[in-house]
């Protein structure tokens, strides 16, 4: 209870300050002490414990499953058994079978949960049904455990991590059980589609039996493994191409060039399994175990089990604001961050937009007051020129006055000056 109510109210109470975590200082060696074998240990710790991989494998009878998982881990996982008439069988069974594999002191707890019947009945309505509860029973079985008063401890983890959709080499689009299914398993499972038998298709016809594949998982708003979980793409971008993995499963080794491989032997040649020019094999073998695998594990966990426990408990009445204690709080402390920011830039916008619009109603303003004042400037010059005309007029009116009066002092001067002479 102390750890679900830290988590609950982390960040809404203030830093206790700096007396509470005491200064560091960074102090030189005069000896070797030890440090560098921290990691070391960490490394033989973490290698001593086993680790956990759950793979479901779902498809029709007859593509190869079983043959292509005991290729996939270089042992004969379980012998493959065809049922004399697959329609007979009246429901899907969920079969997991668990193995131990070592490597170089490495253990893996490997859990192969196959699903036959799948495909096989002529109503397939219900196929889904028992996939769907065995993956709810899992992840409610870990729920229960956390819950637990030994939820410290490890608890072991049946949750399933992988799921290989094997799609019929048919060369059409997916039928609609393969998207219902899809689109249902998806949501639930990290789900990586697997095209079976990839040596009954040219070059030619994968690769444009891909391209319908990605355009119906595309238009059906189908999530697949890794391309829908940005978080986990950064080491697994080259191997994206080869999605759906076109694969081919063999127990037999053949000769080649006095070499024993994996493939097949026809009539007219030789397919090997572990050729990246016949089919895409080695390259999902090394997205599961090379690069994603811890991958696969955490999205398990932070996406798919996150979302089955918020379902549990907001279908249980408890309120939005509990869940804050999981891990997704930091998601949605994520989500919220991003949408502040698409906020933001929406209010710069409109700020944007009201100020260019108040800069145009100022301009607006401002060439009207302009037109105003050029009016009244014409308007004054025009009344200056006419009191400049009027005023040129009276010079003129003044000069010829002045000069009449002139013409007429003289005139009679000299009439006065004859007389005295």
């Amino acid at each position: 209870m102390p750890l679900e109510y830290a988590l609950q109210h982390r960040g809404q109470f203030p830093d206790p300050g700096p007396w509470k975590i005491p200064q560091t200082k960074n102090v030189l060696l005069r000896d070797t002490l030890g440090i560098e074998a921290l990691p070391r240990q960490r490394f033989n710790k973490t290698k001593r414990t086993p680790y956990v991989l759950n793979i479901m494998v779902v498809g029709e009878s007859g593509l190869g499953k079983t043959t292509f998982m005991n290729t996939l881990f270089n042992t004969p996982l379980k012998e493959e058994i065809h049922p004399k008439n697959p329609q007979s069988t009246q429901t899907v069974e969920i079969s997991p079978v668990h193995y131990e594999l070592v490597e170089d002191g490495v253990k893996l707890n490997l859990t192969v949960v196959d699903t036959p019947g799948f495909g096989d009945q002529l109503n397939r309505e219900n196929n889904l049904d028992p996939i769907v509860e065995y993956i709810d029973n899992q992840f409610e079985v870990y729920h229960s455990a956390e819950r637990s008063s030994e939820f410290r401890r490890a608890i072991p983890d049946t949750r399933i991590h992988a799921l290989l959709y094997f799609i019929p080499p048919t060369g059409h689009a997916l039928k609609e059980l393969d998207i219902k299914a899809l689109q249902v398993l998806s949501a639930k499972v990290n789900v990586i589609p697997v095209i079976a038998k990839a040596d009954t298709l040219t070059r030619e016809e994968k690769a444009a039996f891909k391209k319908t594949i990605l355009r119906d998982i595309e238009n059906n708003a189908i999530t697949i493994f890794p391309t829908a979980y940005p978080d986990d793409r950064e080491s697994v971008e080259d191997l994206e191409k080869y999605i759906p993995f076109t694969v081919i499963g063999s127990d037999q080794f053949v000769d080649i060039g006095g070499k024993k491989v994996r493939g097949r032997s026809y009539r007219w040649g030789v397919v090997e399994v572990e050729n990246e020019q016949h089919c895409d094999f080695i390259h999902l073998r090394e997205l599961l175990m090379t690069h994603a695998l811890h991958d696969l594990l955490e999205t398990s966990h932070t996406v798919h089990y996150h979302n089955y426990r918020a379902q549990k408990l907001r279908s249980s009445g408890r309120p939005e604001s509990i869940l804050a204690c999981d891990d997704s709080y930091e998601h949605r402390i994520e989500r919220s961050k991003q949408s502040m920011a698409e906020d933001m830039i929406k209010k710069e916008e409109e700020m944007r937009q009201n100020f260019v619009m108040k800069v145009r109603e100022k301009e607006a303003n401002l060439r009207e007051r302009e037109e105003q004042l050029n009016q009244k400037r014409q308007q004054l010059m025009a009344e200056l020129e006419e009191q400049r005309s009027a005023l040129a007029a009276e010079e003129r009116e003044f000069q010829e006055f002045y000069n009449a009066s002139r013409n007429a002092s003289v005139s009679k001067g000299s009439k006065i000056f004859g007389k005295k002479n």
